[in-house]
Parts: C-alpha cells; structure tokens; sequence
C-alpha cells in the first residue's frame, strides 16, 4: 500500500509540483549551504520546467544522477542548475549535449541507475566530487544524504524545498541488507534507515557521501520517506569505471 502511495505521490508531483496525501513521514534533514559540487535537474514536463532530481558534477563537464532521473528525456529537456544550496537562486545553468545511461539499467529492479550527463562547455563553478573507486561499505558506515526532495509526507499540500538538505544515516552492506528481506543486486546497498530519516521524493540523483568526503552512492532505490526501513542505493564504486569512460 505504501509503495502505491509513494508511486502516486510521485506522479502528482511532475504533473503538478505538489501532492495531497494522507500519510505522514518525516525525512529528519536538515538545511545545508554544503552544495559546492552538487547541481539539481529540471525536465520539461506538461507546465515547463521543473525541479527533478539532485546530482553531482564529477569533472568539468561531466555530472553524475540517477538514469530513472532522466529516462525519456532528451538532452534539450533537460537543464543543470548549480552555483547555490538555494535551488531557486542558482546563477549557473545548462542543458547536456548528451545523455548517457547505464546500459544494464532495469527499471524494475533499480539495478544499474545510473546516468552521465555531458555538458557542452566546460565549467569553472563548481567542484568535482571523488568517487569511490573500490567498494568499502560496512554494516554502520556513517552516510550523509544530500537533495532537494520533500522533507515530509504531511499537511494538505507538500512541495520540493529551495534549500539542499542532508541526513545522517548508517550503512547497512549488501548482503546485511538482504537478511533484512530487500531485493538488491550486487551494484547495490543500503542505508539503515531510523524512523524519521532517510530520502524522500525527488532525492533521486543525489550523492551519498561517506566519513571522508567520497561520493559512495546514488539515491536511487525506493523513497521510505523516513518509514525505517533499509533504502536501496546505487553502489558508485561498482560502476566506477563505467562512469569515468563516459
């Protein structure tokens, strides 16, 4: 029932930027100006542009996000803000000249959602986060979300925030996360979720970061929204080398 939920949530908020649910699940972020390499997608959609997902650049002209971010999209409905925590105040922007996603993606599953956008000129704005080259996740890793989705499912209306946020969570491995009954594959991990934390809505794309600065993850999996259950995200060592080559 959540997941059906969630599905419709997402639906209602491309269409129309807000969703009125019944549900309530607190993300547990908070506001955060710790956006340097971090920029936000916006797609064309039936009322223009709008907020999508978080990503994060990882060269001058080469921004890493989730493929379920941009699949069906071609380069001209895309644009790439960065420059500012504040979303709605970012003074940088461009459209990709290419989209590349993983080609093992699977929609069902979630293995392989990953995505290279390239853009056209180089930029000079933001940094380039590091990416985790070899795979370290343990049971109890401190993470730390970043993203522009909602930070709660309550109220009447609910839209995506301005400001970037972040949550602190624990790792949970892949394999500990498949004694807890999660159906992931080996591209894959997952965070340990406490009641009231975790990712939400339209925080897919956006880097999990580990105790050292290294970009580790994607938010990519399922949005429990704060319910306290282990959240799927994408493993960036296990798709380093993919990533690089694009």
């Amino acid at each position: 029932m959540m997941k059906d939920t969630l599905s419709f949530a997402r639906l209602a908020l491309l269409l129309f930027g807000f969703v009125v649910i019944p549900t309530q699940a607190i993300v547990g972020g908070i506001a955060t100006t710790n956006s340097i390499s971090i920029g936000a997608v916006y797609t064309q959609g039936l009322f223009g542009s709008q907020y999508a997902c978080a990503g994060t650049f990882v060269s001058s002209n080469k921004f890493l996000t989730a493929a379920d971010c941009v699949l069906g999209h071609s380069p001209r409905d895309i644009s790439i803000k960065w420059g500012a925590s504040n979303r709605l105040n970012e003074p940088s922007s461009s459209p990709p000249t290419l989209v590349t996603i993983h080609p093992d993606y699977n929609e069902l599953t979630g293995d392989a959602n990953v995505a290279v956008l390239t853009l056209k000129t180089s930029t000079t704005g933001p940094s380039h986060a590091t990416l985790a080259k070899e795979s370290s996740i343990q049971t109890g890793d401190a993470l730390t979300l970043y993203g522009w989705g909602l930070t709660g499912l309550e109220g009447l209306s609910t839209r995506f925030p301005a400001e970037l946020h972040m949550v602190e969570v624990p790792a949970l491995s892949t394999s500990e996360c498949r004694s807890e009954g999660i159906d992931i594959g080996a591209g894959q991990f997952c965070d340990q979720s406490d009641s009231g934390k975790g990712f939400c809505i339209g925080d897919h794309g956006g880097p999990v970061v580990d105790s050292t600065g290294t970009v580790v993850g994607i938010i990519s999996g399922r949005e429990n929204c704060g319910l306290g259950t282990p959240e799927v995200i994408t493993n960036v060592a296990y798709y380093y080398h993919w990533i690089i080559s694009q």
